[in-house]
């Protein structure tokens, strides 16, 4: 549907189900837009490393911004939550102003925790003993914390407005907004932090904070060009209402899921800090994961494109066959990058990070290096169970993928005699292939089967075979 074929009644606008099929050209444009956001998001990361790395103090306010953005990670999980739920569940007007309340009480209430983990005393006890931190490193963790509270909300509202672009398929402005904020990260973390008169975290996370409400504002702006050019309209007739009651039923696993995926940074960087050498090793870390997110987040993104493109059966084994390619095709540029002499180029010069750094970090990024390869059929088994309304088999997946991460952490270590930020690479890794392995065991008896639509018991036949995906415009 182009701008102009929205006229009429505005209650007649996006009421009818799309009937194209997903080719893969139109998954490629639906994608492309998706991945390079995705993929400007990851590349936040090594330049707030670079920054850090060359201020003040670098080794310790990488390992103390490590703990840090791990933990605003974890906060910041319910992104991926509100962007699923909206994507099942908003079929229309009516479920989009629910959904819209719904998810303002889900952000409120990640700020009330971000805000007890900034308190003081509180927050200490929780870096030192939750996460498991020095209480030397704590000092330098907290005022971090304290700055960064902030940022998980306004990461949170973008990822609300992002979702809104994404059902509408209009994913060909989702780039801009991290575009805006990579160009803003880059002045600020490699011209301003390098040369405050403060340890190089303090100033990165200032930056962090800037940029996330500029990335907002401007994913905010395209969401009400969107609203305002093509409305929704109503809830197909003889749909249920969207209540609070199902919306929390839908949310709640998903919820546990995010948290439970979240979670494993800081599990990783925890049995790290239990290592000999700990800051080293939580240090090497971050900076080989800081680049293994670069492929991380454009893989992240092949969910909304199976939650958005393979409502219907037919489309299933194109969507598989593209989430596929897709996973190979990043699996090769990692392996190219981590066991050539790339590695020591991006590590070093390209981020910065100091020799002994790069040292440690290196085996962890070849162990980090087949981590691509199993996101594919994990995303794509993952949404065909949340089709379906089944996001408790997600979270069996996702409690499945911690405990192997907690088993790799911090058992094995002791037991073996293991160490340095390979360690918490290895279980990252095996801990997502044991997770792809029970999403595709759950999922695979989904495939073939239609998404999930929820009909009122007093629907009229027509009302029962009418509706569908509420969808605007194909991708540009």
């Amino acid at each position: 549907m182009s701008h102009h074929a929205a006229k009429g009644p505005p209650d007649e606008r996006m009421s009818a189900p799309t009937a194209s099929r997903a080719t893969y050209r139109i998954m490629l444009a639906f994608y492309l837009p998706l991945a390079a956001a995705q993929l400007l998001q990851g590349i936040r990361n090594p330049v707030l490393d670079a920054g850090v790395s060359r201020g003040l103090n670098p080794e310790t306010s990488l390992a103390a911004f490590g703990v840090v953005g791990s933990l605003i990670q974890l906060l910041g999980a319910a992104g991926i939550v509100v962007q699923s739920a909206y994507l099942v569940l908003v079929r229309g007007r009516e479920s989009y102003r629910f959904f819209r309340r719904y998810a303002a009480l889900y952000i409120g209430f990640v700020l009330v925790l971000a805000g007890l983990v900034a308190t003081p005393g509180l927050g200490q006890g929780f870096f030192t003993h939750v996460m498991g931190s020095a209480p030397d490193l704590v000092e330098d963790v907290m005022p971090i914390m304290r700055i960064c509270l902030l940022v998980p909300v306004f990461n949170l509202i973008r990822l609300f407005f992002l979702a809104e672009l994404v059902h509408r398929r209009q994913t060909h402005v989702v780039w801009m907004s991290p575009a805006v904020g990579e160009a803003l990260m880059a002045g600020l973390a490699l011209g301003v932090v390098p040369r405050l008169p403060v340890a190089a975290g303090i100033g990165a996370a200032a930056a962090w904070l800037l940029v996330s409400v500029a990335e907002a504002l401007v994913m905010f702006a395209f969401a009400r060009r969107a609203q305002r050019r093509d409305p929704y309209g109503p809830d197909a007739p003889g749909e249920r209402r969207l209540d609070v009651r199902y919306a929390t039923a839908f949310a709640l696993p998903l919820v546990i899921t995010q948290f439970t995926l979240a979670a494993g940074n800081p599990v990783a960087s925890a049995g790290l800090l239990r290592l000999a050498d700990p800051e080293l090793s939580v240090a090497g870390y971050r900076v080989a994961f800081s680049l293994v997110m670069l492929s991380t987040g454009p893989l992240a993104t092949l969910r909304q494109v199976v939650l958005v493109m393979a409502r219907e059966p037919q489309d299933h084994p194109r969507v598989r066959f593209f989430c596929t390619g897709v996973s190979f095709g990043i699996f090769a540029g990692v392996a190219l990058i981590a066991f050539t002499p790339l590695n020591r180029l991006m590590l070093g010069t390209v981020i910065g990070a100091p020799p002994e750094i790069v040292n440690e970090a290196i085996p962890a990024l070849q162990v980090f290096a087949p981590f691509p390869l199993v996101m594919g059929w994990r995303q794509f088994y993952a949404a065909l169970s949340m089709h379906q309304h089944k996001t408790a088999q997600v979270a069996v997946a996702a409690a499945t993928r911690l405990g192997m991460l907690y088993l790799l952490a911090f058992v094995m270590p002791g037991m073996l005699g293991w160490s340095g930020a390979w360690v918490g690479a290895l279980a990252r890794t095996t801990g997502n292939a044991a997770e792809a392995g029970v999403n595709f065991g759950f999922g695979r008896r989904y495939y073939g089967r239609a998404a999930l639509v929820r009909r009122r018991a007093d629907a009229s036949p027509a009302e029962r075979s009418a509706g569908g995906p509420i969808i605007a415009k194909q991708p540009h």
